[in-house]
């Protein structure tokens, strides 16, 4: 049995015989709540002793009550009943070491989830952030930006100075769309992951100079955060590409299973040195790579990098469904 977070019942998380799965215990004078409060193990053989000042009148032989402790905090406690006396000495300190286990792994499961629902309420505010920000550059600097260009053109003069103010404008005008694309794309929100990263991607090599090659299954609904992660550490894949390979041809591939979800970036550039696969060495692109395994790591999933000088780069970013799904 498990305390319950308001602590105020024990909750019988598994049984064998009757099915006691879900069985509160509130707060009294069982032994389970007793072997808490000591943060003793209690042995029963035969009735309760009166001074446990318990209702506890099951017939059986031999009951151990131990509670499930870690450092200092109970977290449960672990039952046993039997029917045909002591089970000797030997299979008690079993039992003792089972709870220690059992309590552990506990401690260690609630503190996975309270990490998990941690990371997806980063992810949740991550992407509110986004919006709000490719909304402000949206409705606000990019429509200064095009009003002061047209402005500029349309005034009629003609020197060195407004000429490189015009060209300044053009450079600021396009660097606001490239931030856009990768803070939060109409696209995506448009017309989804699969065409958000075809776009994208067909985008950057036109500019590049690629041949690029396409493999895109539909993921089908996803949830928008992922959805948003997905489609940033894709698009900083392929810009790495840009940077630093000077590559000639590159796949794009978006695979699905039941289970998994599957991007991959792979580029015929020059490539660089890795420890094994998925250990970057520091350089070039590296840091890039670290930001994108955090955004993929709150998702539950891994990016795993397969690289040589001379042989090309692959990046392989891999989720479980189950953290996708809306």
């Amino acid at each position: 049995m498990t305390v319950d977070p308001p602590g105020d019942a024990l909750v019988v998380r598994t049984g064998r015989g009757d099915r006691l799965e879900g069985t509160r215990v509130p707060v009294g004078s069982s032994i389970s709540w007793q072997a808490l409060e000591r943060k003793a193990p209690i042995i029963l053989e035969g009735p309760a002793a009166t001074e446990l000042r318990t209702p506890y009148t099951k017939d059986v032989e031999f009951a151990i009550c131990l509670p499930l402790l870690v450092g200092a905090k109970t977290i449960g406690v672990l039952n046993v009943n039997r029917q045909s006396g002591h089970p000797g000495d030997e299979a008690v300190s079993f039992l003792r070491i089972l709870a220690e286990q059992a309590a552990f792994s506990i401690d260690r499961l609630t503190l996975f989830g309270d990490l998990k629902r941690f990371a997806g309420q980063l992810l949740t505010q991550e992407e509110e952030l986004r919006r709000t920000l490719a909304r402000d550059l949206h409705d606000e600097l990019a429509p200064i930006l095009v009003s002061a260009h047209g402005q500029l053109q349309s005034a009629g003069v003609e020197n060195e100075q407004i000429a490189q103010a015009v060209a300044l404008l053009r450079r600021a005008i396009r660097a606001t769309r490239d931030i856009l694309g990768a803070v939060r794309p109409a696209t995506l929100d448009d017309l989804g992951l699969v065409a958000a990263l075809s776009v994208a991607a067909r985008e950057i090599a036109a500019t590049a100079g690629w041949a690029l090659e396409e493999a895109m299954d539909d993921p089908g609904p996803l949830v928008p955060d992922a959805e948003s992660s997905l489609y940033a550490v894709a698009l900083e894949a392929l810009r790495n590409v840009r940077r630093h390979a000077a590559a000639h041809e590159v796949r794009l591939a978006l695979l699905t299973t039941p289970d998994m979800l599957e991007i991959v970036v792979a580029d015929d550039g020059r490539g660089f040195a890795i420890e094994q696969w998925g250990e970057v060495r520091p350089g070039a692109g590296a840091f890039g790579l670290l930001v994108m395994r955090e955004r993929i790591a709150f998702l539950g999933g891994v990016i795993k990098v397969q690289s040589r000088p001379g042989a090309g780069t692959t990046v392989r970013v891999v989720v479980p469904r189950e953290r996708m799904r809306p």
